[in-house]
């Protein structure tokens, strides 16, 4: 019996006669045949074949593999994607190189006219159930991501008739993103009175206070200290072989920012400044004297070590556990709290729009939502 298909798509029947399956269709005119060891396979062939039409006759390269399909990508698509007309940020393009080479590890030598929604599923449960650093449901988003975008490069070009990383689900036992905490009105203040115990206690204090992401904190050089106020010009990052590295490449352009310190803030980074000369002086050696916030031998504070100082911190404050952050995001809902308008903390936080401050840096800190009781539009007022 024949298997009806839309109509241009051919049709898949079993021929009795020669106890075989067979595709055919029409093409430039002509009727086409495929033959397959079982119905999927007929199937498979039958699409290769349909391909044809889309790619002004030419027959799609069986032989081109997964790993030629990024590397295109990364090569020729990559460089002129933009976002909202801009150049994709430096951050937006390690991730997507951070992507391929997963990918290209995983599943780079698959040939594209074979690779199934179920190939993509199954690297994704690897992934994320590796004994090293398994990936979350948010990085398993990054890669699917990243391999729709290639394999519709690859499409749009004539290399594979469709793209099955549009089907593929992320796996579902992956571990989910934990909400981000906030710090009470409270637990900052005890937090703020205990930061003069703990050697960085001046750099979360300034995460705390201005909202500065951890990389900024810890790239932040003396020459970018001005009195009361700070320019962001510079980051630390973790290079591939698991460094800290200092580096001007900021997350997005909008992260070049000046700050204009509280007056605690600036008094404490001057007595900050002074208690750092000494250890200079008492070190056998230091390693960067450019550094606000190195660390113990003036060499670049990796983010491992601040988080264990954190913990240090927030427990001899008897506080919230919280990481490095969190007090960014602690930063903005505190700030909002009392009142500061979004495009206020975009500017402070270093984004492009309000948008992640809506959905991401504001925490709600009262336990009660006391807007009804307030507002009582029922007698007109409010």
């Amino acid at each position: 019996m024949r298997n009806q298909r839309a109509k241009g798509e051919g049709t898949v029947y079993f021929d009795t006669t020669k106890n075989r399956w067979v595709g055919a269709v029409k093409v430039n005119g002509q009727r086409r045949k495929v033959v397959g060891k079982d119905k999927t396979d007929a199937r498979r062939r039958l699409s290769l074949l349909l391909a044809t039409k889309n790619t002004g006759g030419a027959v799609i390269n069986q032989r081109t593999t997964v790993a030629t399909a990024m590397d295109s990508f990364m090569e020729r698509g990559l460089p002129n994607r933009t976002n909202n007309g801009k150049p994709l940020s430096p951050r937006t393009i390690n991730n997507y190189q951070w992507a391929a080479e997963l990918i290209n590890q995983e599943i780079g030598t698959v040939r594209l006219t074979k690779l199934t929604v179920y190939d993509i599923e199954a690297m994704l449960d690897r992934l994320s159930q590796r004994t090293k650093r398994p990936l979350s449901a948010a990085s398993l988003r990054k890669v699917r991501g990243s391999l729709q975008v290639a394999l519709a490069f690859a499409q749009r070009r004539g290399e594979v008739l469709h793209n099955p990383a549009n089907q593929a689900e992320i796996t579902p036992t992956a571990a989910r993103k934990q909400p981000r905490r906030s710090l009470a009105p409270d637990e900052a203040r005890k937090f703020l009175k205990t930061v003069h115990t703990e050697r960085l206690g001046p750099m979360f204090a300034l995460q705390l206070r201005v909202g500065l992401r951890p990389g900024e904190a810890a790239g932040l050089l003396w020459s970018d200290v001005d009195g009361a106020t700070i320019n962001i010009t510079h980051s630390v990052k973790i290079s591939p072989a698991g460094a800290a590295e200092l580096t001007d490449d900021l997350k997005v352009e909008s992260a070049r920012r000046t700050i204009e310190l509280p007056a605690e803030m600036a008094d404490m980074l001057e007595v900050h400044r002074k208690k750092q000369v000494a250890e200079r002086l008492a070190a056998s050696s230091w390693k960067d004297e450019r550094l606000v916030f190195p660390s113990d031998r003036g060499t670049t504070l990796h983010p491992r070590n601040s988080r264990r100082a954190l913990v240090r911190l927030c427990e001899t404050a008897e506080v919230t556990v919280i990481s490095p952050n969190e007090l960014r995001h602690s930063c903005a809902s505190l700030l909002a709290d009392i009142g500061v308008p979004n495009e206020h903390l975009k500017d402070l936080l270093g984004h492009t729009t309000t948008r992640m401050v809506d959905s991401t840096y504001r925490h709600r800190l009262r336990p009660v939502v006391d807007v009804a009781a307030k507002s009582d539009w029922t007698t007109g007022t409010s």
